[in-house]
């Protein structure tokens, strides 16, 4: 196959951010923009297939998200908010830092192999390499549904980008029809640049009504890319005497210093201090009973939130437990997104919402 990106592109672009595309002006849904859409950039470590045009970008200065890295299985009897079939990666590679989420309409004639293709290319001609790569029904789930199906099965669409975070009117009528002709593949940008996931599909038949028509057989691809980032340090321990005001005052306190492995509900050793202050106010309230509540952004489905919530307030819980705390002042409670106090549409406002609280039972 002929090659689309050469090296040097791609260590060119890794040096900083791209420049921008000259951007289309803003058109109703359905119709085929003849540009970037306004404000959108590419990943600055990885280029774009040649002659794509960018329907829509989402950046996040650091985050976390669950790839794709083997045929998904069906999850037990779990669904999701739109009762489809749960289906997941026995493990999937969790990896955080600079998240960046790009749609792509590409251009007439190309096929899902040739631009899958393309991209690892790209990168294994760089240093880096292809993890795991998989077609169609091969890939496990749903090969066909859109990320707004339901009663049907996930897939790998629905890992990379939940309808629920579609923003521009042209990535609408990418993810709302159905699909065919899917291909996958993860790779391992060089330089421990971090991860790279490329979908790639053919829009298919749409809905009666549907003012996408115009889609119907065009080739589109989602690329999703973690940069390796260090996450800036803010949190900071709240004291024992604070959180007696806070409950006093508000009812509820914020404990922003009890952090978690990624997608885990293991309480990680640096939380120590914050977990110390919190023993020490429950020991000196000793008539207090408290709910200890999981809070989370809004980066995954709903269930997968509830439960991740419910898991790291009662790790808490048993850490309260073992230090001496009488189980029958604390419960346990996990709100998943429910309960955001910030925008979940920056990392700062995800950030916010990500914590543990203390609420005042009695």
């Amino acid at each position: 196959m002929k090659r689309l990106f050469a090296c040097a592109a791609l260590l060119l672009m890794a040096a900083g951010p791209p420049p921008a595309r000259p951007a289309s002006p803003p058109l109703k849904a359905g119709a085929i923009p003849p540009g970037d859409a306004p404000g959108a950039r590419d990943a600055s470590v990885l280029p774009r297939y040649a002659g794509g045009i960018l329907l829509e970008s989402r950046d996040s200065a650091f985050d976390e998200i669950r790839l794709p890295n083997a045929p998904l299985e069906r999850q037990s009897d779990k669904v999701d908010a739109h009762n489809n079939d749960v289906y997941l990666p026995p493990e999937p590679l969790t990896v955080e830092g600079r998240l960046t989420r790009m749609s792509y309409l590409q251009p007439e004639g190309r096929s899902a192999l040739e631009v899958v293709r393309g991209y690892q290319q790209a990168v294994k001609d760089a240093g880096g390499s292809v993890l795991f790569e998989c077609s169609g029904d091969a890939c496990g789930g749903s090969a066909v549904k859109a990320a707004r199906s339901g009663g049907s099965k996930t897939g790998i669409i629905h890992m990379l980008y939940p309808y629920d975070m579609i923003a521009g009117p042209w990535t609408e009528c990418v993810l709302q029809e159905d699909r065919s002709g899917q291909r996958y593949t993860l790779l391992d940008l060089p330089k421990a640049g971090g991860k790279a996931a490329v979908l790639a599909w053919t829009v298919g038949d749409v809905s009666a009504g549907s003012n996408c028509k115009a889609w119907v057989g065009r080739l589109v691809t989602l690329v999703v890319t973690v940069e390796t980032a260090k996450r800036e340090q803010r949190m900071e321990t709240t004291a024992a005497s604070a959180m007696g005001q806070g409950l006093a005052q508000e009812g509820r306190v914020a404990l922003y210093a009890i952090q978690f492995d990624t997608a885990k509900a293991d309480i990680k050793p640096e939380s120590r201090p914050q977990l110390a202050e919190l023993v020490s106010f429950l020991r000196g309230a000793p008539a207090t009973k408290v709910l200890v509540v999981g809070h989370t952004d809004n980066q995954a489905g709903i269930d997968y939130n509830l439960d991740l919530s419910r898991r790291r307030a009662q790790a808490v819980v048993a850490a309260l437990t073992s230090a001496g705390i009488p189980a029958g002042r604390m419960a346990a409670q996990g709100v998943g997104m429910a309960a955001p106090l910030a925008s979940n549409e920056t990392e700062e406002g995800r950030a916010k919402n990500r914590r543990v609280e203390l609420v005042k039972q009695n």
